[in-house]
């Protein structure tokens, strides 16, 4: 029973899904950007909405949804609770002792206080936590690496693991800011998507897990030119190299080859605003042109690239545009 739950769940997280009036929440339009993914969790049974038909996005996520939805994401089967609950605040016969008890049996919470304040809203360090270990994720490999995730997530905190792991697949977005906001209350469009993303992780393979992290590392890249933190940004451009060399590896289609574009088109960005940054017009001009080209190809190769293609494109005509006033574009903010 706990593999086809698994099944159910894998085969379907990297899906097309098509949303008709049959199966859309009330109170979710159809041009919300996240209506996607809120009917796909419904449909493999992760994040359900409410009896009268609606989600209720900005709606808190309370700490049992929390539990609840955590536990389905990692295909857990969650059983008759057992007596005594596992806190003093939890009645048995509630509709989330079940998962708060599994949760506690199998440590994706812990047992350390006496109240698990089912009711209460529930943090976003709280949810990827709960979320994270369900999904086991292996947080070894972060203990080492919690300096610079974000400026509000001191590196011996406790959830510094969790928002590495956050960090390095995008699993909950860094703004550009490079505040992380751990103690935020979490509303159920924002726990969605993390789950959403997680999920993609969680049942992806090797292949896709490189494609995520390139994912969120394309994102901080063209998020902190947007921003204008030229030289930030540029700190991406080595993972984004390596990730799409080891793509090009293991997947060699037409995904990878646009992916490939796009990592070129990168690095001549870069090499533009450097060269405007040192008054070499030229160069800077010659660069851009590269950029375009290569954007380009990977905008006409693969419609999986074509979203960060058309936002280099962007910033490229821009900078085309507006080259005779530098500064505008690179100067840190």
């Amino acid at each position: 029973m706990k593999n086809r739950v698994k099944i159910r769940i894998f085969s379907a997280i990297f899906a097309v899904f098509l949303i008709n009036s049959s199966n859309a929440f009330f109170d979710i339009r159809a041009d919300d950007p996240d209506a996607e993914i809120f009917s796909h969790l419904r449909e493999i049974g992760v994040m359900n909405g409410f009896s009268d038909g609606n989600f209720y996005p900005e709606r808190a996520l309370t700490r049992a949804e929390a539990v609840a939805v955590a536990l389905k994401a990692g295909g857990k089967i969650i059983s008759t609770p057992p007596s005594p609950a596992p806190f003093a605040d939890v009645d048995p016969s509630a509709w989330y002792a079940s998962a708060v008890a599994h949760a506690v049996k199998i440590g994706v919470i812990s047992k350390n206080n006496q109240n698990f304040r089912p009711s209460a809203p529930v943090s976003k360090a709280e949810f990827l936590a709960f979320l994270f270990r369900a999904t086991k994720v292996d947080f070894r490999q972060y203990f080492t690496r919690t300096k610079n995730i974000a400026l509000d997530v001191p590196p011996d905190a406790w959830f510094a693991p969790h928002l590495a792991h956050a960090k390095k697949f995008q699993i909950a977005h860094l703004p550009a800011d490079n505040f992380y906001r751990p103690n935020e209350i979490l509303t159920r469009r924002r726990a969605a998507v993390m789950t959403f993303r997680q999920l993609k992780w969680f049942g992806g393979t090797a292949t896709d897990r490189n494609f995520l992290e390139l994912n969120a590392q394309i994102t901080q890249f063209l998020e902190k030119l947007r921003a204008g933190k030229s030289e930030t940004a540029e700190f991406h451009l080595r993972r984004i190299t390596e990730l799409t060399t080891k793509i090009a590896q293991t997947k060699n289609d037409e995904n990878a080859v646009a992916l490939a574009a796009i990592s070129r088109s990168m690095k001549h960005f870069s090499q533009a605003l450097r060269a405007f940054k040192f008054g070499k017009t030229l160069t800077a001009l010659e660069n851009l042109h590269l950029a375009e080209r290569h954007a380009r190809r990977a905008q006409n190769r693969s419609t999986r690239a074509s979203g960060f293609a058309t936002d280099l494109l962007t910033l490229v005509e821009e900078t085309l545009t507006h080259f005779t006033q530098p500064q505008r574009y690179f100067s840190e903010r």
